[in-house]
């Protein structure tokens, strides 16, 4: 018994030190852990749990950035991961890689993709095609190669852009729309608003629906958009968070929605017209962005003629809903912007909103200031709403006044713009079916004068023009070549210059007819003084006699 007492306490004894030897053991391998295996061992046990479809990149889209030589491009995932794009021109084993942000979208997103990511290009060169790929930390994580090409600045290039609203997941034609932009090779797709509907729907998975949808096409063309009101919920913020536009920064501000860029002879101007239904106090603000931004565009209007306008909701439209705002004696949208754009002289204004098509004529204070679109003195308004019919369809049965010029009467039909600007004197627009190719509607606009449509139709242009004056403040180069804009800096177009050299030639010339008289009787008294004509004399003289 005593024995057997002996040989338990022994064996405690035995269990104690295993046990005391077992925990020192793994007080030793949690000391050893907390200097890096362990994080790397829960590091790869987290890789092991997502899954590759994950990690990849999806709804990968582009849009023009600050300036004429930046990219913006942006994709998501379903886990964080960083971002990373590599591109080149044709060699990949030259190919830049250039890193950028990621950010967590989870708010009414809980189904979606919750990881975006956005890099900036810099620095690509004008009418150059690009090839490039994103990815994350991983190189499995990497996307399809896309491509993309950067826009001309110089003179003789056509610009050709896409351009309609409401635009969303059911849309019947979705598929015809997306080949044709890439048939045409558009320098960029503008969609005015109403995007999705909606983005935020379905937990996110509408937005991350339609991103992946009109990816073959976004990811090769900028996608360039303004808010509508269905982008509205939670202060806009699937849109700010989903999009990047030029100048503004990412996400973008929930109180400054809008931005210009310039593309060629063009610059656009896009705005938000929901400030006046949701925002209003940041309608001043806006305002003045505006006014400030056209201000400026005039000062160059040599270099870049043409301005055109988008924002969601119309000034005009000829509807069957009186309770629209472009329907209303006091609309909002007309009463804040419409003399703003007149002084300015903004040439096109197009917007959607409205599910279906009008076209204007140049119009001011809800009257045609002409019939015709040669040389207009009145901003032209367009209305490229049809893709929104699916979800709701709006009738014309009567023409809302006689500044109306054009109404698709047939409602159903799902069609966009083509926006095709030639040269500084001749744009074309027309609008055509999605199913089909056919064409509903097209005009020309042609102004050879552009201005502020407040000022007198003949008016006095700078003399030197814009590069002028950069010649004169002594920008870049004294040069003349800077002073004709063939530095390559300037679009090539300074029709001020180029009026002033008209003027000064016939100028001359006229008075050069006026006193040829004089001239010749000048000439003829130098001759009646004989000293002149005789030493004329003596030089021929002289040069025949000593040929012979």
């Amino acid at each position: 018994m005593v024995l057997s007492n002996i040989y338990s306490c022994h064996g405690y004894i035995c269990l104690a030190f295993v046990l005391s030897v077992g925990c020192l053991y793994t007080s030793a391998a949690d000391t050893a852990a907390d200097t890096g295996p362990k994080v790397v061992l829960q590091a790869n046990r987290e890789n092991l749990k997502v899954s590759p479809a994950s990690l990849k990149p999806q709804q990968v889209h582009i849009s023009l950035g600050d300036t004429a030589t930046d990219m913006t491009i942006m994709w998501a995932t379903r886990v964080h991961d960083i971002s990373v794009v590599e591109y080149h021109t044709g060699d990949r084993q030259k190919a830049i890689k250039v890193e950028g942000e990621t950010i967590k979208l989870d708010t009414t997103n809980e189904d979606g993709a919750k990881y975006l990511h956005r890099v900036c290009l810099h620095g690509l060169q004008p009418q150059t095609k690009y090839f490039y790929n994103v990815h994350g930390e991983s190189m499995d994580t990497l996307s399809d190669q896309f491509s993309f090409t950067m826009p001309p600045v110089l003179a003789g290039n056509t610009h050709s852009f896409m351009v309609y609203g409401d635009l969303g997941t059911e849309t019947h034609d979705m598929q015809f729309l997306l080949q044709e932009a890439l048939n045409e090779k558009y320098e960029a797709v503008f969609h005015v608003g109403d995007i999705a509907y909606d983005l935020n729907k379905g937990q996110g998975q509408i937005g991350d629906k339609f991103l992946q949808k009109i990816e073959k096409v976004a990811a090769r063309t900028p996608y360039m958009t303004v808010p509508g009101d269905h982008e509205r919920n939670d202060e806009f913020l699937h849109y700010r968070y989903r999009f990047s536009m030029p100048n503004l920064p990412w996400p973008m501000p929930s109180d400054n929605l809008w931005y210009s860029i310039d593309i060629g002879p063009i610059h656009f101007v896009l705005y938000s017209t929901e400030v006046f239904f949701y925002d209003e106090v940041n309608i001043e603000e806006m305002l003045q962005w505006l006014k400030t931004d056209l201000d400026k565009a005039n000062t160059q209007r040599s270099a870049r003629p043409w301005i055109i306008a988008m924002g969601h909701r119309p000034m005009y439209c000829s509807i069957d809903k009186n309770d629209e705002d472009c329907k209303r004696d006091n609309s909002l949208v007309r009463t804040s912007l419409e003399d703003l754009f007149y002084a300015e002289g903004v040439d096109l204004v197009i917007s959607g909103h409205e599910h279906y098509y009008e076209r204007t004529w140049p119009v001011y204070n809800k009257r045609a200031i002409q019939y015709n679109y040669r040389e207009p003195a009145a901003p032209v308004h367009i209305t490229i709403g049809t893709l929104g019919s699916v979800y709701e369809s709006d009738k014309s049965t009567n023409v809302g006044g006689q500044w109306s010029a054009f109404v698709l009467s047939e409602t159903g039909k799902e069609s966009f713009g083509r926006l095709k600007v030639f040269n500084a004197t001749h744009l074309h627009w027309e609008v055509r079916e999605c199913a089909n190719n056919k064409l509903v509607d097209q005009i020309w606009i042609i102004q050879p004068y552009h201005r502020p449509f407040n000022l007198p139709r003949v008016f006095i242009p700078n003399p030197l023009g814009e590069m002028g004056d950069k010649w004169l403040q002594n920008e870049n180069s004294f040069g003349l070549e800077s002073f004709l804009g063939l530095s390559g800096s300037h679009y090539g177009d300074d029709y001020q210059t180029k009026l002033t050299v008209l003027v000064c030639v016939f100028v001359i010339c006229l008075l050069g007819l006026m006193l040829r008289k004089k001239v010749l009787g000048f000439i003829r008294l130098c001759c009646l003084k004989q000293e002149p004509c005789n030493k004329l004399k003596a030089v021929v003289h002289n040069n025949v006699g000593a040929n012979v």
